[in-house]
């Protein structure tokens, strides 16, 4: 009874920081590896308060639990291969519904960030038949934020991979749902992977953990590309393991596998993917391994990916070897923006995004089971190599990622981590089993700590997620209910308008432009940035539309729309956000 008692006086210990002069308030602010004090409250309340309380819950209520979760244990330890079957179905809808249902309830199917509009109108742009589009003249008036522009034609910079998948949304009226789809595989392929390796009940743990992870839970609900390359990526260590055992057609598999991945994130799979590639290599050159099927199987694989690769990349820019993400800075690839050190890039962004996953990945439950599990075999080895890889990544460039949905661009590490960490926790109940200690109790404080510490974790920063999503529904709705018919709206960036309401500017947002209008300006509202002279020469490509300019407001309204004459006279000057870019 006390243990339950001084579980649930640290719980509400937790919220009780809410009342602290920093709070706990989550703000969406740049530069992206800012954090508040009401972040850092809330990260230090839950490894300190949280996770302690939810392992005492957990003790307090393991007697009671313990005979049905045992029961539960032994059915699934004894599932057949239909059964199976049947619950790695089931495992994929439900990653599935939270994934969907999330998206809808959260953020109110609306983007995180820029380059989510930005991949749109791209698939858009595929989906219409063409690499490339004709902007507006004057180019400053289109919403060029992560878009590649070149001679007054444009598209997004985003990598093929993530354009095919918004144009297939296009194409078939599903919109984001190839996302959510994609969102269910790691769950599945862990799963799957603990199972054949540790036993069905350890595969409905690993899938527990994929599940919990704030990392994996709330990035699925985006639509970014690290949805398709990290399910890629999961789908490739299932082909990998049925290959060192069977070889043959799935080395062919691992490859197109490893393509697909390399189409969404070209970068970041070749470094997650190189600690199992070298070990394919040493494998080959000490002949262990069939010369023939693996190479061949591996190049047929890979093979589609690399063509598609450099045949787009030669629509977009002209050079196949010079994609359009690159193109960007310079070329040769130069993937950083500014000069630092490498130093400087270790402390930065290396260190930066190492301290992100120990906090979003499982937080220090997380890092006490992948260190107990690393050393378990090849395997294990293998993977938590690959996340060191894949943070080496992170001292050739400056970008360091956005962290409220988890450190984003290590996305791919969440289910490689969570095989890790189901090695570690069996292990650990091994552990208490030569001790002669209840391995009951013991996962039951882990699972207290999990569910208790996670769960609050992630809803608040679900509910943080809504709150910056309702500026966006905010802004939409009052475009869309002012009755404007077919218009065109000239408008500032779109970070100086939402920022005008106060209760906005304190949530804040990594959302800053306005969403590219479709290619084919077929939408009655079309919003484009507004500057000196743009409405009298945007006038003749858009003949049929009223023109109206969105300025500052008068207390209590915010904003108000104004009908701009044939003869307009010289915009405003536009106010600049701080910290925004233009």
């Amino acid at each position: 009874m006390s243990q339950a008692a001084l579980g649930c006086f640290l719980v509400a210990a937790f919220f009780g920081l809410g009342r602290t002069a920093p709070g706990l308030t989550l703000s969406f602010r740049m530069p992206f590896s800012a954090s508040s004090s009401g972040e850092l409250y809330q990260w230090l309340g839950h490894a300190l308060l949280l996770v302690p309380g939810g392992v005492l819950l957990g003790l307090a209520l393991a007697p009671w639990v313990a005979p049905a979760a045992v029961r539960l244990w032994r059915r699934l330890e004894s599932l057949d291969a239909r059964e199976r079957l049947t619950g790695g179905v089931l495992v994929g809808v439900v990653a599935f519904l939270v994934a969907r249902i999330g998206r809808f309830v959260f953020l109110l199917d609306r983007p995180v960030t820029d380059d989510e509009q930005a991949a749109r109108f791209g698939g858009q742009v595929l989906a219409s038949g063409r690499f490339l589009v004709e902007l507006t003249d004057p180019l400053e008036a289109f919403p060029t934020l992560y878009l590649y522009v070149k001679d007054g034609m444009g598209s997004s910079f985003e990598w093929l991979g993530l354009q095919v998948a918004w144009a297939l949304g296009e194409l078939t009226g599903t919109g984001s749902l190839i996302f959510s789809l994609a969102a269910a595989v790691p769950a599945v392929a862990v799963a799957w992977v603990a199972t054949r390796r540790l036993g069905p009940a350890w595969g409905a743990v690993g899938a527990l953990l994929v599940l919990l992870s704030p990392m994996s839970a709330l990035l699925s609900m985006t639509s970014h590309a690290h949805l398709l390359s990290r399910a890629a990526l999961s789908v490739a260590v299932v082909f990998f393991v049925l290959a060192e055992e069977k070889g043959g057609r799935w080395w062919l598999g691992l490859g197109l596998m490893s393509g697909v991945a390399f189409l969404c994130r070209p970068f970041e799979t070749l470094f997650f993917l190189a600690p199992f590639y070298l070990w394919v290599l040493w494998r080959l050159v000490r002949r262990e391994l069939p010369v023939g099927a693996c190479l061949g199987g591996l190049v047929l694989g890979w093979l589609p990916a690399l063509v598609a690769f450099l045949a787009f990349n030669h629509a977009v820019t002209g050079d196949a070897l010079l994609p359009a993400r690159v193109s960007m800075y310079t070329f040769p690839a130069k993937l950083t923006q500014s000069d630092s050190s490498m130093l400087e890039r270790f402390g930065a962004n290396t260190s930066y995004n190492t301290l992100m996953l120990a906090v979003w990945f499982l937080g220090p439950v997380g890092l006490l089971l992948v260190g107990v599990g690393a050393s378990w075999d090849r395997l294990t080895k293998l993977l938590l190599s690959s996340v060191l890889f894949l943070l080496g990544l992170a001292l050739f460039h400056d970008n360091h990622g956005i962290h409220s949905v988890g450190p984003i661009h290590y996305s791919e590490c969440a289910p490689a981590l969570a095989l890790v960490a189901v090695h570690g926790l069996k292990r650990l109940v091994e552990v208490a089993r030569r001790a002669q200690l209840p391995p009951a109790t013991l996962m039951a404080g882990m699972l207290g700590a999990l569910v208790v510490g996670l769960g609050i974790f992630d809803a608040r920063n679900a509910l943080a997620l809504r709150e910056q999503a309702h500026i966006h529904e905010t802004m939409d709705a009052f475009l869309n209910d002012a009755g404007l018919g077919r218009a065109v709206v000239l408008a500032p960036q779109y970070a100086v308008a939402w920022s005008q309401v106060p209760a906005f500017r304190r949530v804040g947002s990594f959302v800053l432009e306005w969403a590219p209008p479709h290619p084919s300006y077929e939408s009655d509202l079309i919003i484009l940035r507004d500057g000196e002279g743009f409405a009298r020469k945007l006038r003749p490509r858009f003949p049929d539309r009223r023109f109206f300019r969105l300025l500052p407001g008068k207390a209590p309204e915010p904003f108000r729309l104004e009908p701009i004459p044939d003869e307009a006279p010289a915009a405003a000057p536009v106010p600049a956000a701080d910290g925004e870019p233009h």
